[in-house]
């Protein structure tokens, strides 16, 4: 599967400007025979705490988008946001298939309360899967990245985990290695979509990524705005017959553990 790698520079709050961009991209991505794009988290708006107000695009983003997959043959992936009756949001990334359709729709489960993300969105309470061109691809967000619990659940069913981010430019080395090693212990390919330049006060530094099943970086951006293309082999299966530490993940031991830890607490 050849993927296009959408590392934009967001301009805050101003989808018009920023669906300009991708339009274009998305144009060029077809023509290069790319069969999906991945844009970052809010891929149009921007790491936004104005709930209601970048909410409001969320319709004219969705059309623009199936339009521009039916039209282009493409599978696009995009962040987008919701507003919920009371005024919380929730923060979306969307896989559309080539006609259009929606494939799966994730809403981050960690939101990211250092930065007080929590305060205006609500958590998701599931992971997602889809099938791309034959993988079995799940999203998660960001701050999931930091939860290696979450990646463990979603490579018993996925091979291709997309991780769309605004990653602060202040812990990019976590976001390489995170990305490597979630990678690494789930023996799957882990895809990185950062954004870069600024957003109010804020800088990202992009290194948009992906890492194979074994670590290895088979496609890193810089810290400018890109358009990257790589190709991801269906090869997972074989990195694990190879070297079989997959097999040996007990989940239900660890959930069992975890719950009997969270009792421990309880009872102190």
């Amino acid at each position: 599967m050849k993927i296009a790698i959408a590392q934009t520079e967001i301009c805050f709050e101003e989808p018009e400007k920023n669906l300009r961009t991708a339009e274009s991209w998305i144009e060029q991505a077809s023509q290069e025979g790319a069969d999906a794009i991945f844009f970052p988290e809010m891929s149009f708006t921007g790491f936004s705490m104005h709930v209601e107000k970048v909410a409001a695009y969320a319709n004219p983003i969705r059309q623009a988008m199936c339009r521009l997959a039916a039209q282009e043959h493409i599978a696009i992936g995009y962040g987008w946001t919701s507003c919920k009756p009371g005024g919380k949001g929730e923060n979306h990334y969307t896989i559309l298939g080539k006609s259009g359709e929606v494939l799966s729709d994730y809403v981050k489960i960690h939101p990211f309360s250092y930065g007080g993300e929590e305060r205006f969105y609500d958590s998701g309470t599931e992971i997602i899967h889809t099938v791309l061109e034959d993988f079995p691809v799940s999203t998660l967000i960001c701050y999931d990245l930091r939860f290696p619990e979450l990646f463990r659940a979603a490579a018993q069913t996925s091979r291709l985990i997309v991780v769309p981010a605004n990653w602060l430019h202040q812990r990019t080395e976590h976001w390489r290695l995170l990305l490597r090693a979630r990678a690494i212990e789930n023996q799957v390919y882990v895809l990185g979509v950062n954004c870069v330049g600024k957003q109010q006060s804020y800088t990202f530094d992009g290194q948009s990524c992906l890492a194979d099943p074994e670590g290895n970086m088979c496609c890193v951006c810089g810290d400018a705005p890109e358009l990257a293309f790589v190709t991801v082999e269906n090869d997972t299966e074989q990195f694990r017959r190879a070297f079989p530490t997959c097999r040996d993940v007990k989940l239900p031991f660890y959930t069992e553990l975890y719950q009997n830890l969270v009792r421990e607490e309880e009872h102190q």
